[in-house]
């Protein structure tokens, strides 16, 4: 991949704005270029977006692409870890949580990036960072919260809508033809009894099991596993709770984790970039680098209802309901 050479960029800085300056970023990241949205220096730190559920569902815009959040953070990471010149990444999270698998694999492709690239690491809670948000970040070096950030429900959830009674109301009967007793576990058809409730409570457990040591192995040497498995109840805490509770470790804005960022890779002075996919365009760091819902996209709502089959998620399933 080729980036602007040193030289290059001192000679365009004395006659043009680094803010007006795209850089391609070659064949192996076809479409992606990097903006500057701050900053002079030849130092980067890259800004991520990690926003809305967690699944790994490809999403269709009306310019025909499709990707889902995992292709889309790993390219950018792998863009970041391909850049000499890329000294820190903040990760900007505005996420509910979602899948289990989702949150886990995003968990695992931010800690191997930073165990390849040996460079700091910092999350940016935006409105919300709960639940399988919050697990992404514990692979994360620092944790900087918005003042009004929602964060927390470190927890599982499982939603069992059974359509039983309805059904025997209306006259309509489901018979499933199974090997296997409890093969229709958790079918909407039919109530769900004592012994599948056990086992899938079990499932929900190993789960949590799992959240719980995730937190522990982020927040080592800020929480023990105690206090963590006293905070991991599902709650969900404001900014200022959550750095009381040493959930973060500060609480600012964007350029708050950027400087945590800067201070943590050891360096004087940096630029802020992001990655984009044209035709979509960042004019600032606020900008967001997905199309949207209204661009023909499913919405978060339906998002909700892909997950709340019966499906073991780290969500904050309240948030989308509400919304």
């Amino acid at each position: 991949m080729r980036f602007a050479p040193a030289a290059l960029v001192l000679a365009l800085g004395g006659c043009m704005s680094f803010n007006t300056i795209d850089i391609p970023l070659g064949p192996r990241f076809a479409g992606y270029t990097e903006k500057t949205v701050s900053g002079e220096a030849l130092d980067k730190v890259a800004i991520v977006d990690l926003r809305g559920v967690l699944t790994d569902d490809a999403e269709e815009s009306i310019f025909g692409s499709k990707e889902s959040k995992i292709v889309s953070f790993v390219e950018q990471l792998k863009i970041a870890e391909r850049d000499p010149a890329v000294k820190a990444v903040v990760v900007r999270i505005d996420s509910p949580g979602g899948g289990v698998t989702t949150s886990d694999i995003l968990y695992h492709e931010l800690k191997a990036f930073r165990e390849r690239k040996k460079v700091p690491v910092v999350a940016a809670f935006m409105g919300v960072a709960a639940s399988g948000g919050y697990y992404v970040a514990a692979g994360c070096d620092r944790i900087v919260a918005h003042p009004t950030t929602v964060t927390g429900s470190i927890g599982v959830i499982a939603m069992h809508v059974s359509l039983a009674g309805l059904l025997e109301k209306i006259g309509v009967k489901v018979t499933a033809l199974k090997a296997g007793e409890r093969k229709d576990m958790a079918s909407p058809f039919r109530e769900l009894g004592e012994e599948d409730r056990k086992l899938l409570q079990g499932l929900i457990d190993q789960a949590h099991a799992r959240f719980v040591s995730v937190v522990v192995e982020g927040r080592k040497g800020r929480l023990s596993p105690e206090q963590v498995r006293t905070l991991a109840d599902g709650r969900i805490f404001t900014a200022s709770q959550a750095l009381d509770a040493r959930l973060v470790d500060r609480v600012g804005y964007l350029e708050d984790a950027v400087e945590e960022a800067r201070a943590l890779a050891g360096v004087k002075d940096v630029r802020w970039v992001m990655y984009s996919r044209r035709p979509q365009k960042v004019e600032n760091a606020y900008s967001e680098v997905t199309v949207q819902a209204s661009l023909g996209m499913s919405s978060e709502l339906d998002r909700a209802r892909q997950l709340l089959g019966f499906h073991v998620c780290y969500l904050w399933e309240p948030y989308l309901l509400g919304r």
